[in-house]
């Protein structure tokens, strides 16, 4: 791998996820741990706030509207709050957000972000998890119907995802293996979770050894494929989008508490073929292999084998009478909800997503 040796020098370690990568669970390390971290001169920037919610990760900071307004990026809202954090600081600092892998592929945010933390002078290392695409697919489209953010199918989806790169380590990281002064510090998602997601990420940033911290549950696993029907039926039924709405996060986290003990997650939703597999490994297999070559020094097959699939999704004209009631609770209750408004104004948990 690729890595500067240590320095003393103040270091911006910048966390990109990127989405379905296991991010949540590591913010919710770092987030819980922060006092922890900040002893051994990490600080994680805490007690940050958007539409009125906490959240254990810096995605206000990543948000379009921010990085396109005029003037410095530091007198810009929420970045002018880590302006006032950067300038206490005396350590070095870990700045996650998902969001940041997609916002660094264009060349005018990417000059903002990484010219914003080396103003503070901060060396800026930039740390994503590489994950093998047909599994990464199948668990972000499974996300994504579940945040009711697309009525797309998983054949379209999967076609969006080629389209935009996102999944490409060649693409969304192209800016920041060029800058001549940016480190990349990629991660196989697949030996971290079996090394320990937060373990591997404390290597990432240059933590002692000895310094430990457990590893959280895991978080936003796939929620099966009884949930993914249910997202879609909803869908389809209230045919406007519910992911724009103001009540959109009460909305959401009424979905999760309807899925309660239904044990859904234990049919995972599989959109996949071993067709589909075989196909999404050869459409990346070039660039995956030069990239697991140049900074793994081995193999794409090492870091991810070649696993079997078989399509798992939920059949409703197939399901048992049983099976079909089950479901039907959730969408009709949902339905009800979406169509009545009966949640706007509720007052929302911290967020940690």
């Amino acid at each position: 791998m690729r890595r500067r040796p240590p320095t003393s020098e103040r270091v911006c370690y910048l966390h990109i996820g990127p989405h379905k990568t296991g991010s949540t669970s590591i913010q919710h390390a770092l987030f819980e741990n922060a006092g922890r971290l900040a002893k051994i001169g990490l600080t994680y920037p805490t007690g940050w706030a958007a539409e009125g919610r906490l959240r254990r990760n810096h995605s206000s900071l990543a948000r379009r509207t921010l990085l396109r307004l005029p003037g410095a990026l530091k007198d810009a809202p929420v970045w002018s709050e880590l302006d006032a954090t950067l300038a206490r600081t005396r350590g070095s600092i870990i700045v996650s957000s998902e969001h940041f892998a997609i916002m660094l592929r264009d060349a005018g945010w990417f000059d903002r972000i990484i010219g914003f933390f080396e103003d503070h002078g901060f060396r800026v290392v930039i740390i994503a998890f590489m994950r093998d695409q047909p599994i990464w697919l199948n668990s972000w489209y499974t996300q994504d119907q579940k945040n009711f953010a697309s009525r797309r199918s998983f054949a379209g989806f999967r076609k969006l995802i080629y389209r935009r790169g996102y999944m490409d380590p060649s693409v969304f990281l192209k800016r920041a293996v060029d800058h001549p002064r940016v480190e990349v510090r990629p991660l196989s998602f697949e030996r971290a979770t079996k090394a320990g997601l937060v373990r591997s990420f404390l290597d990432a940033v240059d933590a002692p050894a000895r310094f430990r911290l457990d590893e959280p549950p895991r978080i936003n696993a796939n929620f099966g494929a009884k949930g993914v029907f249910a997202a879609q039926e909803i869908m389809r039924r209230v045919e406007a989008p519910i992911r724009g709405r103001p009540d959109y996060t009460a909305l959401y986290r009424h979905f999760l508490k309807l899925m309660v003990g239904r044990n859904w997650e234990a049919t995972p939703y599989i959109g996949l073929s071993q067709d589909d597999f075989s196909a999404i490994r050869e459409r990346f297999g070039a660039a995956n292999e030069a990239f697991a070559r140049d900074y793994f020094g081995v193999s794409w097959e090492e870091l991810a084998p070649v696993r079997s699939y078989e399509r798992c999704v939920f059949d409703f004209e197939a399901a048992s009478e049983e099976d079909r009631a089950d479901v039907m609770e959730v969408v009709d209750a949902m339905v009800c909800a979406v169509k009545s408004g009966s949640l706007a104004g509720e007052t929302d948990a911290p967020d940690d997503s």
